[in-house]
């Protein structure tokens, strides 16, 4: 049971990291033709997805210095992404909040891998769709509860 343990997580996890590849390529598109870069784009959802996010929290997020999160803060902010705000308990917390135009760009990439999903799962069964969607919420779940 191990091997197959090790061979089901090797395989599990090079399954996962191809299926992100081409999403993220699929995307790729509109972030250019938005003038985004990637990097800007991981920082948009990691804020939308977490809530607004000091410097500290977004380098975290990010696997970036703090210093090249304070760079991106700042190119973001400039192009009317994000915007910063001052924490009204303790002024001196300063998070990042999406604006408009960044959840406009996030809406825009996600739309167009919604679209290629849905090609993609065209061909499926109602019963393969409920499968997968049971298995990778579980998954999903369970990688949650372990972090």
């Amino acid at each position: 049971m191990a091997v197959l343990n090790g061979e089901l997580t090797k395989g599990l996890e090079q399954f996962l990291r191809r299926a992100n590849i081409i999403l993220f390529e699929r995307g790729r598109g509109v972030l250019q033709d938005l003038e985004i870069s990637e990097l800007q784009f991981n920082a948009l959802i990691s804020i939308q997805e977490y809530g607004p996010q000091t410097m500290g929290e977004l380098c975290k997020s990010l696997f970036v210095a703090c210093s090249t999160a304070t760079d991106l803060a700042d190119r973001m902010e400039l192009v009317e992404l994000v915007e910063r705000v001052r924490d009204d308990k303790d002024r001196r917390i300063v998070r990042l909040h999406l604006l408009a135009k960044g959840k406009a760009a996030l809406e825009a990439v996600i739309a167009e891998r919604h679209k290629f999903l849905s090609e993609v799962l065209r061909g499926y069964t109602d019963r393969e769709h409920d499968e997968l969607s049971y298995s990778l919420e579980l998954l999903t779940e369970r990688m949650e509860l372990m972090q």
